[in-house]
């Protein structure tokens, strides 16, 4: 048996002058290269960072509108249940603005007179009997839009209820005010809503006095009440102020310097402010909203200021300058 010697590296042939050369070394980059490398990844991170963002916000939208039609198709099944009526002041919290307490606790039972999401989805998502737990679930959790980051700032009016209202995110979706017209011994209509539009007494709270289903924005992005300051307040009364308390708002029709609080309000330029950038225009400066048909959409500063989408059909103009869109005096809403 022949005993062969491990294969070895065979030395490089001479060169023409009979030196060896040298084999390629394997040394590092030089400083240049590294340089060039590093400008390269910076550009990449440059060119994905903004579609990244875009695409992120672009699914916040999409989780948010389908919030809003979960909130459409509740509000219909109401409807149906409630022989013909809206959830509201006058309807499923009309009790809390007669006696200003609670007569129970139970999922469907409004935690303020204002209140339309606990009638419409408290037994669907299970909602906390309590109505404290209640604040945390609608706010927090079950309704919280994912483009929503924004807390309350201060409490407005209203007793301790156990919460720190600046550990609260701001609610997500509000309603328009201008659905919940009074009906006899019941709630009227606020200032500034009542100098700006004269609506009939008798349509009351019934969806077929609105108008066309497929024109009546019932529900969008927005957080009830925000100071020219900026800042967003908690209202804690159990009756609700007003204006809405921490569920509805006058709209983003009626959003002008002349009317204080809105979510969706615009400078004297008609541009939207800082505030409203955080609250009622969160996706990418647009607005979602979803309508008594139960179809959600968004909308930029402009399309979003239709009045028709807000107030019952035959609602006549008596205040222009509440207005963002042009209006003209004793134009009537379709």
């Amino acid at each position: 048996m022949s005993n062969r010697s491990s294969p070895t590296t065979r030395p490089l042939p001479p060169g023409p002058h009979g030196t060896r050369p040298s084999r390629p070394s394997r040394g590092a980059f030089t400083l240049i290269e590294l340089l060039v490398v590093i400008s390269i990844i910076a550009l990449l991170i440059g060119i994905l960072l903004p579609a990244l963002s875009a695409a992120r916000k672009a699914a916040q939208s999409a989780v948010c509108l389908g919030h809003e039609r979960g909130l459409g198709q509740a509000v219909a099944a109401y409807v149906t249940d409630e022989r013909n009526h809206l959830p509201g002041p006058n309807t499923s919290g009309s009790f809390l603005w007669k006696t200003n307490t609670y007569k129970a606790r139970r999922a469907t039972e409004p935690v303020q007179s204002w209140d339309w999401i606990s009638p419409t989805l408290g037994d669907a998502i299970g909602f906390p009997n309590d109505p404290i737990a209640r604040y945390r679930a609608i706010f927090e959790t079950e309704f919280k839009c994912p483009a929503n980051d924004q807390f309350y700032d201060a409490k407005f009016v209203g007793p301790p209820i156990g919460i720190n209202p600046t550990s609260l995110p701001v609610s997500s979706y509000t309603s328009s005010i201008g659905f919940h017209n009074s009906q006899p011994g019941q709630y009227h209509l606020p200032w500034p809503v009542t100098a700006a539009l004269d609506i009939s007494e008798d349509l009351g709270s019934k969806l077929d006095a609105m108008g066309p289903p497929s024109t009546k924005m019932w529900a969008m992005d927005g957080s009830r009440y925000v100071t020219t300051q900026g800042i967003i307040n908690f209202d804690t009364e159990v009756r609700g102020n007003p204006h809405g308390a921490n569920f509805m708002t006058r709209s983003p029709a009626i959003a002008t310097v002349a009317s204080s609080g809105s979510p969706h309000r615009v400078d004297n330029k008609g541009e939207l402010v800082e505030a409203s950038l955080r609250t009622g225009f969160r996706h990418n400066a647009k607005m979602n909203g979803v309508f008594l048909d139960g179809h959600a959409d968004s909308f930029d500063n402009e399309s979003s200021r239709n009045p028709e989408f807000y107030f019952p059909t035959g609602s006549k103009i008596t205040g222009t300058r509440f207005f963002v869109a042009p209006v003209t005096a004793r134009q009537v809403l379709r």
